[in-house]
């Protein structure tokens, strides 16, 4: 959800210039200032300088950076508080637990080695 926000806000101004493009004729009969002037051959360019100057000014209006730099502070990394607490703990204050599950406490787990050959 949060991509798609993103990709909107990204591509605003050529989604504008998409719907202006699909919408061309509705535009230039219901929607254009110069609709009473059909000499000036406008088409409903008005409209839409209109709305991409409107949306070029939501863009670059104090919200949208203060916004724009809320995005860039959010952290993506996420590290569980359990995990930093427990290393943190003392040797003696911390619990006792199998580090596989099912394998009892004392029970020796080592790292596999190759084995050596000798000739």
């Amino acid at each position: 959800m949060l991509l798609l926000l993103m990709l909107t806000q990204a591509f605003s101004k050529a989604l504008i210039v998409l719907d202006y493009e699909a919408n061309k004729d509705f535009i230039t009969k219901f929607l254009c200032i110069n609709r009473q002037k059909p000499q000036l051959q406008c088409n409903g360019k008005c409209y839409l300088k209109k709305k991409l100057k409107k949306a070029d000014q939501a863009e670059n209006s104090p919200a949208s950076k203060e916004q724009k730099q809320k995005q860039q502070d959010l952290t993506l990394y996420y590290q569980p508080l359990a995990a930093s607490i427990s290393l943190s703990l003392p040797l003696e204050a911390r619990p006792l637990a199998s580090p596989l599950e099912g394998t009892p406490a004392g029970a020796q787990i080592t790292v596999f080695q190759p084995p050596k050959f000798t000739v």
